[in-house]
């Protein structure tokens, strides 16, 4: 890989070396590691953060921001191409004492050396970007000069015209910005701000590599940190046989977590019998679990083995187990205890070869503190307790379910579009993965022959959570105010516009072209309509 002086063909017969070790200030907790590849720096550059840092950057402070390897070079400079829209660093990249020194004061900014000031008397701030103790690159702020500098830059201009003599160093130099020590906080806060949005980027791509595929844990989808967690505690608990209880708001799926814990468990062989005890009379609960001898009670006609039978040597899910009776806590409580159960009508007890998981949406905690459930029964059922989170915390395996949602439900549309995932992801799901299979499974009647999920397809909650109408179009609240008729038609029009683009900014991520094409305007029309509504 050639670094930055390898790539100034033109007037160097030789790449630069320096002449002695550049000097490093690494942290003793953080080892550095070969440069990162091409495609990694380019998914970082685009990154929303990193894109936001850059304009903050620019706008406000008048800088460049740049990601820097540990090689010292530049994104841009590892495809091949020297450039920096610094005027002042492109003036001196064309003298060959310049370019060295730039080469060299990048290099050790790329070895950690921090803040600093270039030679030619530029500063530099810098942010490393470090996950799991390994720097694997810098976040740099570059292309202003200190406030202590005289107002006409006499000085700083004889400087740089030493370093290279001529007038383009010269007019370049006059129009630096001078940064205080306030504005550098300003500064190195929007390098830390991108910095983070890389490492969590970073750290949930290695979180999906490493995470299991979810056939293997009976439909259990899902690549984000907090699910690969989940994966490997089930894997855990599944060892055991001891009793489990599943916590987690309605439609999180603790079924299919229950199914996990028996089919990777020494029970795998035996039965998995699922039962709620929600909305259940007691009578009724009592001869489904334990079951009844013939003439029990009226209408038993036949014996029936009960739940606790069928699941003999198995494994027996009870869900919604915070709803029971007080009195049903009783008979559970016993059956764990004793590992005996007695059938309704019988006298002889039978034993119990089960595995009991049990799950619930309630805080059973809350309930003991309250008398609605027996502490004893608590203590027994809260032994290996697994969580499982609700959607909302996990909007990063949004796409992935939909995507297995899709190809499941016969006639839905075989792809979600950009505006629409984002009005998904942007909603809270308070039924959490039901409630999101039910959505999919309603595209299939909204979308008719549609091959792509749009705004309109959507449930209105979820369509508004993303900032749409019915129609699909924009719903901020700049496009409520001028359908509500605030101030004039001008005034409502151009407000409307406004909102539309905004969107369409964020929705293309700033592509112009592609906004153009959408909007079905030229480029240079889209552009006089950003500068209108300060939108650049």
């Amino acid at each position: 890989m050639p670094n930055a002086a390898c790539l100034h063909a033109e007037g160097v017969a030789r790449p630069w070396q320096p002449a002695g070790p550049i000097p490093s200030r690494r942290s003793p907790r953080l080892c550095y590691r070969p440069p990162v590849d091409l495609d990694t720096l380019g998914r970082w550059e685009s990154l929303r953060g990193v894109r936001v840092a850059r304009k903050v950057l620019e706008r406000a402070h008048g800088v460049t921001l740049a990601i820097l390897d540990s090689e010292g070079l530049l994104a841009h400079q590892r495809a091949g191409v020297l450039s920096t829209p610094v005027a002042v660093c492109r003036a001196l990249l064309f003298h060959r004492e310049g370019f060295a020194a730039c080469d060299a004061h990048y290099r050790a900014l790329g070895r950690g050396a921090g803040d600093r000031v270039c030679h030619a008397g530029l500063q530099t701030a810098v942010v490393p970007i470090a996950v799991e103790g390994e720097v694997l690159a810098h976040l740099v702020a570059t292309g202003w000069a200190p406030s202590a500098e005289e107002p006409d830059r006499t000085e700083l201009v004889q400087r740089l015209r030493a370093l290279a003599p001529n007038d383009d160093v010269a007019d370049a130099a006059r129009r630096l910005p001078l940064l205080d020590r306030g504005a550098l906080v300003g500064v190195r806060a929007a390098l830390e701000t991108a910095a983070a949005e890389i490492v969590a980027h970073e750290e949930d791509r290695r979180a999906r590599a490493s995470a299991p595929e979810s056939p293997g844990l009976w439909g259990m989808v899902g690549r984000s940190p907090v699910m690969h967690a989940v994966f490997e505690l089930v894997s855990k608990l599944a060892q055991s046989d001891a009793t489990a209880l599943i916590l987690g708001e309605s439609g999180t799926g603790k079924e299919l977590a229950a199914r996990a814990l028996h089919d990777h468990g020494p029970r795998a062989r035996g039965p998995f019998v699922a039962q709620s005890c929600g909305a259940t009379t007691d009578e009724l609960l009592e001869s489904l679990l334990f079951g009844h001898v013939r003439g029990a009670f009226s209408g038993a006609d036949r014996p029936s083995t009960g739940l606790f039978g069928a699941a003999d040597g198995g494994t027996l899910f009870l869900d919604e187990v915070g709803e029971m009776s007080a009195a049903m806590q009783a008979k559970l409580l016993r059956v764990l205890q004793d590992r005996r159960y007695t059938p309704v009508g019988a006298t002889a007890p039978r034993a119990a070869d089960v595995r009991v998981v049990t799950a619930t949406h309630r805080d059973l905690r809350a309930m003991v503190d309250r008398g609605e459930f027996r502490e004893d029964l608590y203590f027994r059922l809260h032994v290996l307790v697994l969580r499982l989170p609700p959607l909302r915390e996990r909007t990063g395996d949004l796409p992935l379910l939909v995507e297995g949602f899709l190809a499941e439900v016969q006639g839905a549309p075989r792809k979600v579009g950009d505006a629409a995932l984002e009005c998904i992801e942007r909603y809270e799901w308070p039924g959490n993965v039901r409630e999101l299979r039910a959505e999919v499974e309603r595209w299939a009647v909204t979308a008719g022959d549609a091959l792509t999920v749009e705004p309109r397809h959507l449930s209105p909650a979820v369509r508004e959570a993303g900032g749409y109408s019915l129609a699909g179009s924009v719903s901020t609240p700049e496009a409520r105010a001028a359908a509500e008729g605030a101030g004039t038609l001008a005034e409502a029009i151009a407000s409307l516009e406004r909102a539309i683009i905004q969107r369409g900014l964020e929705r293309t991520e700033g592509n112009r072209t592609q906004l153009a094409k959408e909007l079905d305007i030229s480029r240079t029309t889209l552009a006089d309509r950003l500068k209108r509504y300060d939108l650049e």
